[in-house]
């Protein structure tokens, strides 16, 4: 399945054109057509954009990550609820199964 979503290199910037002041924009800037997510100014709207800027990076990480802990935990119950959440958390970011 090819990604949906913006794979590049994202930044929050603050100095969003047109926007009303604080307010922050979260850009895929090595696209070569940037779209912004634009988040509101307060500390929530703040922390959601570091969030979402995060996210490819952190999408990427926990799916190459999974099958390492899958190995390293083989033959144990205890980690098993915690590979079912990164399973969860990766479909729930792809639109895939668990």
């Amino acid at each position: 399945m090819q990604n949906q979503y913006a794979t590049g290199q994202w930044a929050v910037i603050d100095d969003v054109p047109n926007a009303a002041i604080g307010y922050r924009a979260i850009i895929e800037i090595d696209d070569g057509h940037p779209g912004a997510i634009v988040c509101n100014p307060s500390p929530m709207g703040e922390a959601n954009a570091r969030l979402i800027a995060a996210a490819p990076d952190l999408l990427a990480a926990l799916e190459e990550l999974l099958p390492v802990a899958a190995r390293s935990i083989q033959g144990t119950t205890d980690g098993e609820p915690i590979l079912q959440a990164a399973r969860a958390a990766i479909a729930k970011a792809t639109g895939g199964q668990p």
